[in-house]
């Protein structure tokens, strides 16, 4: 009786460590997933916040290279308005535009949004901080309906046929003028947000990894 008593003692017993090993290995389980989860969701947003920033820096590049040039136009403009013979400088016997006032054209070089696109596509946004969200949203709608707008409404002045007519340029000199005052004015502005989006994404990164 004793031993019969023992031996269940002992199934008892046994049974109960089984089912604990049992519990812990999936808790186990569980939390290895959730840990590989939180290490592939980090990584996810460590990939953007790099392409974010990449493309940040190359955009600042672009705005950089853009303003002396656009405040150079802004002064040819100015001048040709002062002339006289503002004709001379604008137009050719043949009514044809002459680039003397901005020798290099409108842009050289495009700015992006892909990576902004992409990364308030993904899970990832979740994980942004609310300041640096909200910084990188201000800057690139900034970017959109500011710089953007501007510069497309510069080409379409450009490219609109009552402009190239000679009794309208010197209307056409003063809405490019404008058009040129107004994106430099606007670049100056998207340069400090892009500056400070840049410095909150560094003070994020360092935060994450401490």
């Amino acid at each position: 009786m004793k031993s019969k008593i023992f031996f269940t003692k002992q199934n008892t017993l046994k049974l109960f460590f089984e089912s604990a090993l049992i519990i812990f290995s999936v808790l186990l389980a569980l939390f290895l997933n959730e840990y590989r989860g939180q290490l592939k969701e980090e990584q996810h947003k460590k990939v953007a916040m790099q392409m974010l920033k990449v493309e940040l820096q190359s955009n600042l590049e672009a705005l950089n290279e853009w303003r002396p040039y656009h405040q150079k136009v802004l002064k040819n403009l100015n001048d040709a308005l002062n002339l006289n013979d503002s004709s001379s400088k604008l137009f050719t016997e043949n009514g044809v535009l002459i680039w003397s006032l901005m020798p290099k054209g409108v842009v050289q070089r495009v700015i992006d949004n892909g990576s902004w696109q992409t990364l308030k596509s993904s899970n990832v946004l979740s994980t942004v901080g609310l300041n640096t969200m909200l910084t990188l949203s201000k800057l690139y709608k900034h970017q959109a309906q500011g710089v953007e707008s501007t510069l497309n409404n510069i080409l379409a002045i450009l490219s609109a046929r009552e402009s190239l007519k000679r009794e309208n340029q010197r209307s056409t000199i003063i809405l490019l003028r404008n058009a040129f005052n107004e994106v430099v004015s606007q670049e100056i502005f998207l340069i400090k947000k892009i500056e400070q989006a840049l410095v909150e994404i560094e003070i994020e990164e360092r935060e994450s990894n401490n």
